[in-house]
């Protein structure tokens, strides 16, 4: 394994705009996947004529709780009433996720809240945020109780492990040691992969702590009770998700309106699911379109879906909204750890306009 020392806190990281490079990236992407259901959409409108093509590209597999809101759409016609056609797509990460959509290979896509801003205030990108699904950071930090990190300030010292350099893991493990005032010297970080048992890695005292997705962290949680859980919620902004589309998109009438069926959809799956206590009807819907693993365990799978659900509702109840206090807080931390320079405006990086209700 290999120490992957944090950046300085207050060290902007230069890297090159998008420009020829993604210009050309962009034009091949566009070809590839010409006949992967990316297809421009009609003007079909829901409930009658054929239903529009959409591609959704997910960053992960999509047999994962994390994409309950997309897979509920899909099983329970939320789709299909808006008259789309909605096929998912999983990519190598966000960043080809990204460069996918500006080539107009998919519609839409959700990834990291400063993995998007980083893409459009310090690269250039054609993209904007458009929803927030995820108003809550969704991963956590997972430690023991003879080395607790219980709060940022606890990892003075330690060994953080994340999954991948470079990442959403890393940028959140920097936040939160920028939150508590440390720097680089003051802790150290290991790549440890995504494996279930990373947790005896820290029973061993090779590393003290690690990010993982909140499905695994309830897991541990039932596995090892004497587990540690950090919420980073409760002392940094960022860690959400946003759905993104190109500015293209967003300038085209009709495709624009497709990107608006698609979150109307997804508001009204999320509701279904909020509504649905204790969650039986749900688990068996997932369950009726995916294996998903967790699924094997219904009272975890549970627990673990309450937690989404709290996240979908994180800014008071108001599902997919993006308010622009927090938002502006999220890039301030960005900046704060290097991913961004200061000075920029990020109001421009989202909007709400085309959420469900909202006057466009």
């Amino acid at each position: 394994m290999h120490d992957i020392s944090p950046p300085h806190p207050h060290r902007h990281r230069h890297r090159r705009p998008f420009g020829r490079a993604v210009s050309t990236l962009a034009a091949g992407l566009a070809l590839l996947l010409a006949g992967c259901g990316g297809a421009a959409p009609s003007s079909d409108a829901p409930g009658g004529g054929q239903p529009t093509p959409v591609t959704f590209l997910n960053v992960i597999p999509i047999e994962s709780l994390t994409y309950t809101p997309e897979i509920i759409a899909k099983a329970s016609g939320h789709f299909a009433a808006e008259g789309l056609d909605v096929q998912f797509q999983v990519t190598r990460g966000s960043a080809q996720a990204i460069q996918t959509v500006i080539a107009g290979g998919a519609q839409i896509t959700r990834v990291g809240d400063t993995e998007m801003m980083v893409a459009t205030g310090e690269r250039g990108a054609p993209v904007k945020a458009v929803a927030q699904p995820s108003q809550a950071s969704t991963l956590r930090v997972l430690s023991s109780a003879e080395r607790p990190v219980a709060t940022p300030q606890d990892m003075r010292g330690k060994m953080i492990g994340i999954p991948s350099e470079g990442g959403t893991s890393e940028t959140l493990v920097d936040t939160l040691a920028t939150s508590a005032g440390l720097t680089d010297t003051d802790l150290s970080k290991q790549v440890v992969g995504l494996s279930p048992g990373v947790f005896d890695l820290v029973k061993q005292g090779r590393i003290d702590a690690y990010l993982v997705a909140m499905d695994a962290s309830v897991v541990v949680k039932q596995q090892e009770p004497g587990a540690v859980v950090l919420d980073p919620a409760q002392f940094i902004a960022g860690g959400t998700q946003v759905y993104m589309t190109s500015q293209e998109t967003l300038d085209d009438p009709t495709k624009r309106d497709v990107v608006q069926r698609y979150l109307r959809a997804i508001k009204a799956a999320m509701e279904q699911v909020i509504a649905d206590e204790p969650l039986d009807e749900t688990l068996e819907l997932l369950g009726s379109e995916y294996d998903i693993p967790v699924l094997k365990q219904p009272e975890v799978a549970k627990e673990t879906l309450r937690t989404y659900i709290a996240s979908w509702q994180a800014n008071e109840g108001a599902l997919l909204e993006t308010p622009a206090d927090k938002w502006t807080a999220i890039y301030e931390e960005a900046v704060g750890v290097g991913q961004l320079p200061a000075g920029l405006d990020p109001s421009a990086w989202f909007t709400n306009e085309l959420l469900p209700g909202a006057s466009s």
